[in-house]
Formats: C-alpha cells, sequence, structure tokens
C-alpha cells in the first residue's frame, strides 16, 4: 500500500466480473497499481503491475475483489440484500473524492430535496423528520421514517415516498441504504467504496428489489435510470470538494447538523469505534 493512503485491511471490488478478460486489466488499490486478467479455467490472476509479484484476488456477487493489509483476512461473505426471490442490478463508476466524502453523500438523505430537486423531493415540499441513530463497533446507521423518504415524480413512480429508510455504514467502507415496508425490504443497495488513491474512489454498487417478474424487471430499469443520473449530479458536488479545500486550507473541518453520520464514518474509517449512538435528531429534509 502506498505510504499516505490510509485505508483499513479488507477486501474491495477493483471491477465487474462481466468486464473481465484475458487480456490485463490495469486497476488502482489505494496508490498501489495492479493488473488483472482471467486465465484458464476462469481463474482470476492478479499481480503488482510494477513488479509482476502474485496478489490474491477473488471473484463474488458479479465484482473481482483484492486485499489490502496483512491482515485482511478471507473475503467475507455478505448478507443478501433481499430475502427471498429477487432481482439484482449493478452499476460501477469512479468520483474524485476521498472514501470518507463520498460514503457520507451516499447516506445525506437531507441532501435530495436541494440537489435532487424535482424528481426525486418536489420543490417546497421539505419536512421535519426525525432520524434515529444507533452504532456498534464497526458501524453506524440512522433510520428515517416514511415523512423522510424522496416524494418527488420519479420517487412516486417506484412507490418510494412511503418507506421507512435505513442508511448504515460498516466497515471496511460499505454504505448501504435499505428501504422497508413494514418491516419488509422494499429495495436494497450496497455499494463498496474502494480507494484508488486518496482521493479517487471507485463506487461499486449492487441494486436490488424482491420478486422477479416483469414489476421488479421494470423496476430495475427505472432505478438504473434514476442512479445514473443521481450520481452524475452527485458527482459534480464531490469533485469540488478538494477545490474549496484547497482553498481554505488550514481551515479546520467542520459538520453541519444534518451531518449526523459523517463523525461516525469517519472513525470507521480511521479504525475506531463510533462514539456510543442511540439517539434522535430533528431534521429538514
Amino acid at each position: 500500500m502506498t505510504p499516505g493512503v490510509h485505508v483499513l485491511p479488507g477486501w474491495y471490488p477493483l471491477m465487474r466480473a462481466a468486464a473481465m478478460q484475458r487480456a490485463p486489466i490495469a486497476r488502482m488499490l489505494a496508490g498501489d497499481p495492479l493488473s488483472l486478467s482471467r486465465q484458464d479455467g476462469g481463474r482470476i490472476h492478479a499481480a503488482c503491475a510494477l513488479t509482476g509479484t502474485p496478489r490474491p484476488a477473488a471473484e463474488r456477487d458479479g465484482w473481482i475483489f483484492a486485499p489490502t493489509g496483512e491482515d485482511a483476512g478471507d473475503l467475507p461473505a455478505c448478507t443478501p440484500l433481499i430475502a427471498g426471490p429477487s432481482r439484482q442490478l449493478i452499476l460501477d463508476g469512479t468520483v474524485r473524492a476521498g472514501l470518507g466524502d463520498v460514503g457520507e453523500n451516499i447516506l445525506d438523505t437531507t441532501h435530495t430535496s436541494v440537489v435532487h430537486e424535482g424528481y426525486l423531493r418536489r420543490p417546497g415540499a421539505r419536512r421535519a423528520v426525525t432520524a434515529r441513530v444507533a452504532s456498534g463497533e464497526s458501524w453506524i446507521a440512522a433510520t428515517y421514517a416514511p415523512g423522510a423518504a424522496p416524494s418527488g415524480w420519479g420517487a412516486r413512480l417506484l412507490g418510494a415516498n412511503r418507506y421507512t429508510i435505513t442508511d448504515t455504514f460498516r466497515a471496511p467502507s460499505i454504505a448501504e441504504v435499505t428501504y422497508t415496508d413494514q418491516s419488509r425490504r422494499v429495495f436494497s443497495a450496497r455499494f463498496w467504496l474502494t480507494p484508488m488513491s486518496a482521493d479517487q474512489t471507485y463506487v461499486a454498487a449492487t441494486l436490488a428489489v424482491p420478486g422477479t417478474g416483469t414489476l421488479s424487471r421494470l423496476k430495475l430499469a427505472a432505478l438504473r435510470v434514476f442512479f445514473l443520473r443521481i450520481f452524475a449530479e452527485d458527482r459534480r458536488i464531490l469533485e469540488l470538494i478538494a477545490v474549496n479545500r484547497a482553498a481554505h486550507a488550514g481551515a479546520p473541518l467542520t459538520f453541519a447538523p444534518q451531518d449526523i453520520l459523517r463523525p461516525g464514518i469517519n472513525a470507521i474509517l480511521m479504525g475506531r469505534a463510533p462514539l456510543p449512538a442511540a439517539l434522535s435528531v430533528a431534521l429538514q429534509v
């Protein structure tokens, strides 16, 4: 791992498994250049692109993973996004921003009324809601009542305006968003955040909805359109963060009241447990 790029030991996705070919593909992991290829029998070969030294790699859930740190352990199994039959969609992209900024952006329910106004949030439809925050040794989560759910025309088309939202960040750098209806999951997304460098992040997203029929397929198709638009809008804002920090060099980093998960995200990324949280926060979303 390149000095100056701090990252927790663990496994991180580098690319879609479906994109892996016999010809080597270059990827960056925490500042280290890797070469990936698919060999006979489908085996994944990974090596340092500079020295040719073999590196561990594995394929799971549609992604190619590689570890960082000597104590990364084995690639852990993730719990299913949706219990029972479901349809899944994977999306990926890169953004010139650090892990903490990207993770907080994904899990910031309050920004939809400004950044994604119209199709996710109706103009002038901000309302008071309460977020319930909880945390553990390596995770932090905020749960919002249905009043916080997106209410724009796109959200109503998908039925998202009436569900409970839970936003969770967990080690090593995974952001999860879940929509539930009476405790039944109706939408779930997992965003693996891979540090390419200190200020560039690869986002590997898996979206899931229950069912396998035509309605589920249509919902995923609509979600793909919305998430690509959301990602493009958020990327433009995230990539201004470095410019803004450079313009205010030396200024202390502060958190706004609505950044309820950010201190916990920062703690987790630094290898610390977030402060114990069992509180309610009143917000306008």
